[in-house]
């Protein structure tokens, strides 16, 4: 078969769709490009109402290749296609991958996940030939810098590597240690050589691959590999196929909805969001709700918009939850998981937004009757309702703080919302916060769960009876 990549990824989807279904799939490259092609394939591959018996995601920081190999040779239950999807995949990580893992064990203390920095650089310190305690408690330093350079690929400065005694302190203190080193391609090239059952299907998402492996070579032969690489760095080139992939996710996003942008809008928001195309999508998504039936997006609106600009599109997440669409917040949720978010940065995150809307409910309640049309244009909340906000909620208050913008979504948010189910969320938010700091149980399933009780509507005593 062949290697695809974003211009001609459309003919993957149509043999998908004509029943030509290979055994497996690679997607690898730039993060969004990656995820959303992945979620094209299996909206195609698995209807959604077999998804819960027939789909099977599997965390690949994590992941054990027996298993997997398993479950894809074990039919559904129910019958039907089954497809085995494999997240941010770590088959093709090796020696050569060291500088990368390092980079992201960096990154993901200082976004404060320690878990998955330690995770990180523990796989690193396997490929390094290291044990933990060859390392921990400042050992690290000890080392001859060539013997370092050598082993890692990377200069050993003392200065710029202080952020690894805190994540190697957490992997000791949590019990961690070095992942055991399995031939997980070797398993997988000789499954691919056996052949997979039919109506069974394996796909793997990964950031980078080594195309000199002999298992790459297989996985081209037996089944698709859809490149969505681009270049990094800050050569022209680099820097040339960055601005057109985001030049591109704007006009598809701008043109499903039916707008356009100023030359110099995008060039501003290019510029705030950096090569980040989950941020240029949700900040564009933003942009384009706030335009109502207007066409065009100016430079002034963008502009306006910067108090909301973030590099993490934990947006998306609160928008998702509070408007109860479970199936979207939990696909959120899990993209969020899977970029190394911490649990407790999205539970304080929907906290706040339950904070907001609580006040915006109270609001509502004391100074508009109880009352306020979901359906009140962004103009005339303007017109009719922001002055009595400021006039009523007063300076301190948080809601005359939000913008303008931010405040209108909250109060129309908060018309679908009882008090009494808002508290009830914040409970199962503390709770949430108290079994993730306390307890054993796994984190993405304590996240779900929680994502599932704040998507439901309370049920009042009446409907029950």
């Amino acid at each position: 078969m062949s290697v695809f990549n974003k211009k001609n990824y459309e003919d993957v989807l149509a043999q998908v769709e004509q029943g030509n279904i290979a055994p497996i799939y690679l997607f690898h490259g730039e993060d969004y490009l990656v995820k959303s092609a992945l979620a094209q394939l299996i909206e195609i591959l698995i209807p959604e109402s077999q998804q819960s018996t027939n789909l099977e995601v599997v965390d690949g920081s994590q992941a054990d290749f027996r298993q997997i190999l398993d479950s894809v040779n074990t039919f559904s239950l129910f019958g039907g296609r089954k497809a085995v999807v494999v997240q941010d995949c770590r088959v093709f990580y090796s020696r050569a991958n060291l500088p990368a893992l390092f980079a992201k064990s960096k990154e993901a203390h200082e976004a404060g996940d320690l878990e998955a920095a330690a995770r990180f650089i523990l796989e690193a310190l396997g490929y390094a030939g290291w044990s933990l305690s060859d390392v921990a408690s400042g050992a690290w330093r000890e080392i001859p810098a060539e013997s370092w350079q050598q082993a890692t690929g990377l200069p050993q400065d003392q200065v710029e590597m202080a952020w690894l005694d805190p994540v190697l302190d957490h992997a000791s203190s949590s019990g961690l240690d070095v992942p055991r080193r399995s031939d997980d391609a070797s398993l997988l090239e000789a499954a691919l050589q056996g052949g997979f059952p039919s109506e069974q299907c394996l796909v793997l998402a990964t950031d980078t691959v080594d195309k000199r492996r002999s298992l790459y070579r297989c996985i081209q032969e037996k089944g698709v590999v859809a490149d969505f690489s681009v270049a990094s760095g800050t050569s022209r080139q680099a820097r040339s196929q960055q601005e057109k992939a985001l030049r591109d996710l704007a006009q598809e996003t701008l043109s499903a909805a039916g707008k356009t942008i100023e030359p110099g809008a995008l060039a501003l928001l290019l510029e705030r969001t950096g090569f980040n195309l989950w941020a240029l999508k949700t900040q564009i998504e933003k942009l384009i709700s706030f335009l109502g039936d207007e066409t065009l997006i100016t430079s002034e609106q963008v502009e306006s918009m910067s108090d909301h600009f973030r590099e993490e599109p934990l947006y998306e997440l609160n928008n998702a939850v509070a408007s109860r669409d479970c199936a979207a917040s939990l696909l959120v949720l899990n993209r969020l998981l899977d970029q190394n978010y911490h649990p407790l940065q999205l539970v304080a995150s929907l906290a706040n937004e339950i904070r907001r809307i609580i006040m915006a409910r109270e609001f509502i309640d004391e100074h508009l009757a109880g009352s306020m049309d979901a359906k009140v244009s962004y103009g005339m909340f303007q017109k009719m309702i922001m002055p009595l906000v400021k006039e009523k909620a007063g300076k301190e208050s948080l809601l005359t703080k939000l913008h303008p913008f931010a405040l209108h979504k909250t109060m129309v948010r908060s018309t679908s919302f009882q008090i009494a189910e808002l508290i009830d969320s914040l409970e199962h938010l503390f709770g949430a916060d108290l079994t993730l700091k306390s307890t054993g149980t796994p984190e993405r399933a304590v996240m779900e769960s929680l994502i599932i009780k704040l998507c439901q509507p309370m049920v009042s005593e009446l409907e029950t009876e």
